[in-house]
């Protein structure tokens, strides 16, 4: 059997800056809700810098889309019913 040639970055992992596209999205949250609640611009940039590295602290040896995953376990419902019997 041959080998079968692929594109290389099929087996890419979707990031910017070091981070997935989750995260990324976390962090932008971070920079709006300082930058609404506070004027000085050192103290946001600085708490910025600081999600940025906890996050990546927090995702070193995770495995691939761990905090996607995580976000979908906590936000989904926990139980399911069948169509008409609902709880009352």
């Amino acid at each position: 059997m041959k080998p079968v040639k692929t594109h290389t970055s099929l087996e890419k992992r979707e990031k910017a800056f070091g981070l997935e596209v989750m995260d990324f999205l976390l962090l932008a949250l971070v920079y709006a809700v300082v930058f609404i609640v506070s004027t000085n611009i050192f103290i946001n940039l600085a708490v910025v810098a600081t999600a940025y590295a906890l996050l990546r602290i927090y995702k070193k040896g995770k495995p691939p889309k761990y905090t996607s995953m995580l976000f979908r376990f906590l936000f989904t419902p926990k139980f399911y019913t069948l169509p008409g019997r609902e709880k009352e």
